[in-house]
């Protein structure tokens, strides 16, 4: 299998780590199709509609097809090439910039709890396990793939201490950290965010108990549209079934919905590769990173 199938088959298997990852996973396969097929737009057209419409929730891929066929509009094969290396260039700088926001909110001691998985996160929870003393990772499981265990997995070796609970518990979860991080899909201008389902539970129990809910995010996942635009999309039902007999027999429809909408009001803060803004600041933003005056 060649370097773009690869990435296809990823992309449409869900097995790419995040959704920067997704992003650059996109800028790579329009690269890998412009280097093959120079300055013919048939292609790169196809490829960037196939990639919006496999992940219809992650905006970092919404933007790399803009960003893509901008660049195709405006020039040729080169330009557009230049763009996806500069988008993962940027891309893979602003997750270190993102990390270093552990350093002045995550303090010794701290309980911090997580859901789910992001490359900014683990980036992030990486930075803390490495400088905090006596930290503990609480994390809800993040169903049906539970890719918490993913993050759980690559701090293993790390002197901390880890508690998981099932996603049903979200609340106790909760009641038992000083805050919580999140990843982010999808960040939207009124300053609420898309991310696996089981984060608005988690923000709505973070806002019961009284904890801050950090979003971690690049700004290139911002979308300026409205957010009703942005499908949340849907897996196969068969990720849940899990042999169970009335679900496999279609007898029990089973809803696989995989991202959700979380909104300003239970965020306290977004860590960005530009700084901590506020939800009301996220407006303010374009997704590269500038401020609009």
């Amino acid at each position: 299998m060649d370097r773009l199938e690869e990435l296809r088959k990823a992309i449409a298997e869900n097995t790419v780590p995040g959704g920067s990852a997704f992003g650059r996973a996109a800028a790579e396969m329009i690269l890998l199709t412009v280097q093959r097929d120079g300055d013919d737009t048939t292609e790169l057209r196809e490829l960037t509609d196939w990639l919006v419409a496999t992940k219809p929730s992650m905006t970092s891929v919404r933007t790399v097809a803009r960003l893509a066929l901008d660049a195709a509009a405006a020039g040729n094969g080169a330009r557009v090439i230049s763009e996806m290396k500069g988008f993962i260039r940027d891309s893979e700088a602003a997750i270190e910039s993102v990390a270093l926001h552990a350093d002045a909110h995550i303090g010794s001691g701290a309980r911090v709890l997580f859901h789910s998985f992001s490359g900014s996160l683990i980036q992030l929870l990486t930075r803390a396990a490495e400088r905090t003393p006596h930290l503990t990772l609480l994390f809800t499981e993040s169903r049906p793939y539970r890719e918490s265990r993913r993050i759980v997995a690559a701090l293993s070796d790390y002197p901390l201490d880890f508690e998981g609970y099932s996603d049903a518990a979200v609340a106790v979860a909760a009641s038992a950290a000083d805050l919580a991080v999140v990843g982010v899909d999808a960040l939207f201008a009124d300053g609420s965010f898309a991310n696996k389902t089981g984060t608005l539970p988690l923000a709505l129990a973070c806002d019961h108990v009284g904890i801050p809910l950090y979003a971690v995010t690049e700004v290139s996942k911002l979308y300026a549209g409205d957010p009703a635009d942005v499908a949340m999309e849907q897996r196969p039902a068969e990720e849940m079934e899990d042999g169970w007999e009335l679900a496999v027999s279609k007898r029990v429809t089973m809803r696989n919905q995989f991202f959700e909408i979380t909104p300003a009001s239970l965020v306290t803060a977004y860590w960005t590769d530009i700084g901590v803004l506020r939800p009301t600041e996220i407006s303010g933003v374009t997704d590269r990173g500038t401020r609009v005056r």
